[in-house]
């Protein structure tokens, strides 16, 4: 039997305010729905950040519609959860794809449950903060494993980030440790990079995103998703092809010239525009001392960011990441000032979240915080 996994497709992002990039998010979500019908998967699973926001535009909403109505029409079943950006914090509201469940398109497990389908015992859990996975664990997982040491085959859907897996302390919704044990597959979200390894006798996997939202992404690989055979265990990789190219180029004074002269070569040679990235370290001479060549680049590009690092003395110059986003920037500052796990973790939800969410986080966390205090504590605000 063998699933497809696809994570992460951000579908509606309008990535540099550009419609071009939109479209870019639902093509490659189409090539990597085609590969697997093509592949002839039994099933499909989507572990997260299916759509870029919990309020997606009507036209992202349409033709995510017809996306699914064709899979459907290969008899081959969908199983969903939700991710950090797609899940609904605010109450009566639904995420976004009730409405594809409620068209009979998908079977989406949500906030966190299991099923069974055709022997294979499914588990999965939504995107939750770290605050929450302790009570979590406690009331599911036991649960989980035993039912699927069980099954014939199992798989687990989960949208947090391991600790073995992030680049930066403090990020981490899960320990990896604190997985449920007897999964054939661990199927995982969030992390837009492919990892894949072997995991207490199954096979564990992040399948990445099927199109870059970052630098770091454009340097970690290529864009594409899973095939997993549940019978033998084996993983297959499919890369996605002939999507819009990405270039990032780390260049100074002394190398741009060059650079950029094979930079727009390459950009010339590409069948449409690329996305440019380009950090340029001097310490004289800035970058639009090449104004030439940066016009040229432009003209050539869909969208193009420079990003210049003065060098003042190389014995106090240290480089900045620029592929950070603002999340890990936020994280890396209040570490240093040793500020608690709990803070750390509400701040990366405000920050991640939408201005409209705020209050239901910050209940959220307080929930978890003050515990069996938290009506009292609710009373008591009522009075203010």
């Amino acid at each position: 039997m063998k699933v497809a996994h696809i994570s992460d497709s951000h579908l509606g992002y309008l990535q540099y305010r550009l419609v071009d990039r939109r479209n870019d998010f639902l093509k490659a979500f189409k090539q990597a729905v085609e590969r697997a019908i093509d592949e002839r998967v039994d099933l499909i699973i989507h572990t997260g950040d299916l759509f870029e926001t919990f309020h997606p535009d009507v036209s992202t909403i349409s033709e995510a519609i017809s996306v699914f109505k064709e899979i459907k029409d290969t008899g081959i079943p969908v199983f969903a959860i939700t991710g950090n950006h797609d899940r609904v914090l605010r109450r009566g509201y639904s995420p976004p794809h009730r409405i594809l469940k409620d068209l009979d398109l998908i079977t989406l497990i949500d906030p966190i449950g299991s099923l069974e389908y055709n022997g294979v015992f499914i588990a999965g859990m939504r995107y939750f903060p770290r605050t929450y996975m302790k009570s979590i664990k406690e009331r599911f997982f036991s649960e989980f494993s035993e039912k699927a040491q069980k099954s014939d085959f199992s798989i687990f859907m989960f949208h947090q980030g391991l600790d073995q897996y992030l680049y930066y302390d403090y990020a981490y919704e899960l320990n990896i440790s604190d997985l449920p044990d007897g999964f054939d597959y661990y199927a995982g979200g969030h992390v837009h990079s492919f990892i894949r390894t072997e995991f207490r006798g199954g096979v564990l996997s992040y399948a990445g995103s099927t199109e870059f939202r970052s630098k770091r992404e454009v340097k970690g690989g290529r864009r594409g998703f899973n095939i997993f055979n549940l019978e033998t265990k084996e993983l297959q990789r499919v890369e996605l092809s002939n999507l819009r190219e990405f270039f990032v180029v780390e260049t100074d004074e002394e190398r741009a010239p060059n650079d950029l002269k094979e930079l727009l070569e390459k950009v010339k040679s590409c069948s449409e525009k690329p996305v440019v990235l380009i950090d340029y370290t001097y310490e004289k001479l800035d970058i639009y001392s090449l104004d030439s060549l940066i016009r040229e680049i432009k003209r050539n590009s869909l969208y193009l960011r420079v990003s210049e690092n003065k060098k003042i003395r190389e014995s106090s110059y240290v480089p900045v990441d620029t592929s950070k986003s603002y999340s890990e920037i936020y994280e890396e500052f209040m570490k240093e000032k040793g500020a608690p796990e709990e803070v750390l973790a509400l701040g990366k939800q405000i920050v991640e979240g939408n201005v409209e969410d705020v209050p239901q986080i910050v209940e959220g966390f307080l929930k978890e915080f003050l515990g069996e205090t938290f009506n009292e504590f609710k009373k008591f605000s009522e009075t203010k």
